[in-house]
């Protein structure tokens, strides 16, 4: 049981990892000139001790049930998720030595080339798609020496091509532009994609926090002047400024000039 709990554990550790990842990845489709980052040095390593412990955990799980069964080997389920495993470590070393060292040039999708394209697409879709898959086979219990090794190659073939579909259209959808004030079907399954990697969380695109931003070329001095015409000095004579309840005079513009015969006081 304790050999059970312990490689569930590290296949949801992994999973979790690998989830949050790609959500975020979804929030970013509501910016403009996306980027995509690598996955940072923590979740790289939450997988990478997953896949240790599921190795460890998996080997010790066939050696008890080849201990309890004598045809426990002879399983095709088995052997599809032996084989599946080794595909998955191979593309592991795939992402880690070809993959993230690509995005970390910090390259916009927009400008990739086709070496991009199939160094960053098909690996990630072959980690998402096996992890998911491996997985799947781990509790599906009625598939134990009943369905073909070839049966579950062919299904798992077939998820794959989806699963590389989907994120060629995600990474294509990540290449265009932010266009918020069109309601096109691509504008609206982007935005839709980005609410779901938020979990629901409106998302407010990049156009709406850029306007709000002060123009080029314009200064805090210029800001002030709009929000605050009134203050603003002109050429025509100003009216004579009437006295405070006090006999002092009442305060003026610094841009007026004084009026003749006014005395000027002198600072300590």
């Amino acid at each position: 049981m304790l050999l059970v709990f312990a490689h569930l554990l590290a296949a949801s550790m992994a999973l979790g990892a690998i989830v949050a990842t790609d959500l975020r990845m979804l929030t970013k489709l509501s910016q403009d000139r996306l980027r995509i980052a690598p996955p940072n040095e923590f979740v790289a390593r939450i997988v990478m001790v997953a896949l240790l412990i599921l190795y460890i955990t998996g080997g010790a799980l066939v050696w008890n049930g080849s201990l309890e069964r004598a045809d426990f080997l002879a399983n095709p389920k088995l052997h599809a998720k032996v084989l599946l495993v080794v595909l998955l470590t191979l593309n592991a070393f795939v992402l880690h030595r070809l993959t993230f060292p690509r995005l970390a040039r910090g390259r916009r999708v927009a400008r990739w080339h086709a070496a991009d394209w199939i160094l960053v697409a098909v690996p990630v879709a072959v980690s998402n798609f096996l992890w998911m898959f491996v997985a799947f086979l781990g509790v599906a219990r009625p598939w134990n020496y009943s369905m073909p090794l070839r049966d579950i190659l062919e299904i798992a073939a077939a998820l794959y091509i989806v699963a590389q579909v989907g994120v060629f259209a995600v990474l294509a959808m990540a290449g265009r532009n932010v266009e918020p004030e069109q309601k096109g079907v691509g504008n609206a399954v982007r935005r839709s994609l980005a609410s779901l990697g938020s979990l629901g969380k409106p998302i407010v695109p990049a156009e709406r926090s850029s306007r709000r931003r002060p123009r080029p070329g314009r200064g805090s001095d210029a800001l002030a002047t709009e929000a605050a015409p009134a203050l603003v000095a002109t050429d025509a004579e100003p009216a004579p400024m009437a006295a405070s309840l006090t006999g002092r005079p009442a305060l003026r513009l610094v841009s007026q000039p004084e009026p003749a015969g006014t005395p000027r006081r002198r600072s300590r």
